[in-house]
């Protein structure tokens, strides 16, 4: 069967709000640097002509929501070829902190002292290329210097990267929730691919997190959250109240601009930022109860 190809360009930190524009055209996308630049290529697999006038508009809401202005598309027809596998051979292993992350197409080993994570490119967002991804990687490099989680929760898990990461570093059991039910698939396939499919527990729901959401008594110990800005600020309410006293969440999918904002929405939940870690124009934040805060405070 023929496949069709959407590409666009964009700047570095439009890169997930432009891939969530096109997604819902296409069966994959994916998005790689454009060598030399700070400019990125989104390219969109759909297995029919995705309507130009819709993917346009969906476009143009994109570039307003982050400041640019609309890009150009190319969309043709591709012979039979399985271009989603031909993209994965190309993506290069990379190292973030601790983690070696790479697809199943690379045979070379780890570097001395760095965890392998193998994630392929694929439906789900996050195989560890988007400055966002990155700095989430880092932040719990950070937090893992300090102490140990218990109870982890990955929310709006994705490919399942950061819950894999959270399982290898301290081998306990973690919740993955999407609301994607190709993400929940991507991440059970990475957990048995990775080793760790009795840690990481998946779930799907209608929201994040799910409404039969059983949370671990006394609440999750670290919540990660890589998402983007405007559900993050609505789900504080929800994260506070599926934290557990003295537990750190870390938010992340937020550019430089937005960060204010969802730092006070969190900080009227009784949040303290505590750290940050900023990878380009993606800041992640790390923010944990304040002392004598109550879980889900208004």
């Amino acid at each position: 069967m023929s496949q069709w190809l959407v590409e666009l360009i964009v700047p570095d930190h439009a890169v997930a709000i432009f891939q969530n524009a096109v997604e819902p055209f296409a069966e994959a996308v994916t998005a790689f640097e454009v060598p030399g630049t700070t400019l990125w290529r989104v390219a969109a697999y759909a297995e029919a002509a995705p309507e130009r006038g819709a993917l346009e508009a969906a476009l143009a809401v994109a570039a307003l929501g982050t400041g640019v202005a609309v890009p150009a598309i190319s969309v043709g027809a591709l012979p039979d070829r399985d271009w989603l596998a031909e993209n994965r051979r190309n993506l290069p292993p990379l190292v973030v902190g601790r983690w070696y992350i790479h697809g199943s197409h690379v045979a070379a080993p780890a570097p001395a002292g760095a965890t392998p994570l193998r994630i392929d490119a694929g439906l789900a967002f996050g195989a560890g290329s988007h400055e966002s991804t990155r700095g989430c990687l880092l932040a719990l490099d950070r937090l893992a210097r300090r102490r140990r989680f218990h109870r982890p929760l990955d929310l709006g898990c994705g490919s399942g990267i950061l819950a894999l990461a959270m399982a290898r570093r301290w081998h306990v059991p973690v919740l993955a929730v999407d609301v994607d039910l190709v993400a929940v698939r991507t991440t059970r396939r990475n957990a048995e691919a990775n080793g760790v499919a009795r840690h990481v527990h998946v779930m799907v729901g209608d929201r994040v997190p799910p409404r039969d959401v059983v949370v671990h008594r006394g609440g999750h110990d670290l919540i990660m959250a890589n998402i983007l800005a405007r559900p993050l600020i609505g789900l504080a309410p929800t994260i506070a109240r599926a934290l557990a006293p003295g537990g750190t969440v870390v938010l992340s999918g937020i550019l430089r601009t937005q960060q204010d904002a969802v730092i006070a929405a969190y900080r009227a939940q009784g949040l303290a930022l505590r750290d940050r870690v900023t990878v380009g124009d993606w800041p992640t934040l790390i923010m944990a109860r304040r002392p004598g805060g109550r879980r889900g405070q208004s």
